[in-house]
Formats: C-alpha cells, sequence, structure tokens
C-alpha cells in the first residue's frame, strides 16, 4: 500500500492555520505599543513655531494653529481607541498564530495613517475641500473596525480564546456585544458615504464611535478571562 508524499511546499511552508502554532502574543504586544507611541508622537508635527515678527506674533501663531490643536486631540483620542480595542482583544487570547499576528499588525499598520488623515482634516477646515480630511480619518477607522471584526472572528474559529463564547442556540437573540460591533461598523460605512456630502455629520460619527471604544465594556469586568486576578 503506497502511502502518498507530502507536497514540497508543506517542506518549506506552513499554510494551513490548523497546522500552525500558537506562540504567546508577548513581543507583538510590546510591537503595538511602540508602533502607536510612535504614530502618537507624530501628531505634534502638525504644530510650528515661527519667529516672532510685528505681523506673525506669537498669539497670532496660536491662533492660526487652533485646527491643529483640534486635530492632535482627536488624532491622540483615535489613536487610543486603536490601542484600548487591541489591548481587550490581545488579552482575550491564550496565544496567536501566524495569520492571527498578520490581522494585527495589518491592523496596526492603518494607526499609522492616522497622523496624515488628523493632517488632512486641520488643513481642509474652513475650506471647500474639508471633507477629504472626513473621508480620510473615516476611512481609516473604517478599514480598523473591519480588520478587528475579522480578527476576532478569526480567533473564535481557529480556538485562540482563552474562553470560547458558547454556542448560540437557534433561535435565540444576538448578544449585545455582537449588536454593537455591527452598529460600530454599519455607522463606520455611513460615514464613508456621506463624508463628501455632510462632512460634519461623518466627522460627528467617526468622533462618536472612537469615544464608544474607549467606554469601559462588559469585557473588562473583573473576574473575565485575561483578569490577572484568575492567575492568583
Amino acid at each position: 500500500m503506497s502511502t502518498k508524499k507530502p507536497s514540497w511546499t508543506r517542506g518549506v511552508y506552513t499554510l494551513r492555520s490548523k497546522d500552525q502554532a500558537i506562540h504567546s502574543p508577548h513581543r507583538l504586544v510590546m510591537f503595538i505599543d511602540a508602533i502607536l507611541a510612535i504614530a502618537a508622537t507624530l501628531l505634534i508635527l502638525n504644530l510650528h513655531v515661527s519667529p516672532d515678527t510685528a505681523l506673525n506674533g506669537l498669539a497670532s501663531q496660536l491662533r492660526h494653529q487652533v485646527a491643529n490643536f483640534v486635530s492632535i486631540l482627536l488624532g491622540f483620542l483615535w489613536i487610543t481607541g486603536t490601542w484600548v480595542l487591541s489591548h481587550r482583544q490581545i488579552r482575550q487570547l491564550r496565544g496567536v498564530n501566524y495569520y492571527m499576528t498578520l490581522y494585527i499588525v495589518a491592523n496596526v499598520l492603518t494607526a499609522t495613517l492616522i497622523p496624515y488623515a488628523s493632517n488632512l482634516l486641520a488643513e481642509g477646515y474652513g475650506h471647500p475641500d474639508f471633507w477629504v480630511g472626513v473621508e480620510a480619518v473615516s476611512v481609516v477607522i473604517l478599514i480598523s473596525t473591519m480588520l478587528s471584526v475579522l480578527q476576532s472572528r478569526y480567533a473564535i474559529h481557529q480556538g485562540l480564546l482563552l474562553s470560547p463564547p458558547p454556542p448560540r442556540a437557534s433561535g435565540s437573540h444576538r448578544p449585545i456585544a455582537l449588536i454593537i460591533w455591527y452598529v460600530v461598523v454599519a455607522l463606520s460605512v455611513i460615514s464613508v458615504i456621506v463624508a463628501p456630502l455632510s462632512p460634519w455629520l461623518a466627522f460627528g460619527i467617526i468622533v462618536t464611535t472612537r469615544i464608544s471604544a474607549l467606554m469601559p465594556l462588559a469585557s473588562d469586568r473583573k473576574g473575565l478571562p485575561g483578569d490577572i486576578d484568575l492567575a492568583e
């Protein structure tokens, strides 16, 4: 009886998720923190100080950079929201495999675009093309939100969670947390669509979704997977 020889690709690559090793996310967490810290620091580059002259005093420069100050605060809000969501997801994992790592790294990559998008927002304020900056921020947040959803679903399907969710009985209501995810995704899509038509409406939507990311959710409750008290 002949046995089928493994293909040469299996000797070089491990393409199937079920064949990939699960390792600690510790170094991945450090990488994420470093990237987000750099992205947050780059926001300050939107500010500048010119030599103080009679026609260009320091007080006048501050007034002219109000939009830049606001964009920095908003950019920091969005980056912080990305960090909080990333922290919540990773602390619920028992480990990561290769594809889960790619999902997380891709999500962090979108955060590196926030300083540029925030700069577009500041430069466009008070101009007809203000919607361009709003659209840029909306697209970045939509991509990040979609990647967060995909990596959460992947973690569930691959058994990477510390405590997998129980199967939902037929006819039962969807969990509130899942419904919130759907709402956030829907709002992110809406902000991308309406930004060229009503930039301030889209702007309000993206600010609201980022503030919601900073709210203490049920997954932050003591005693759930990832709580260090469980190891004591």
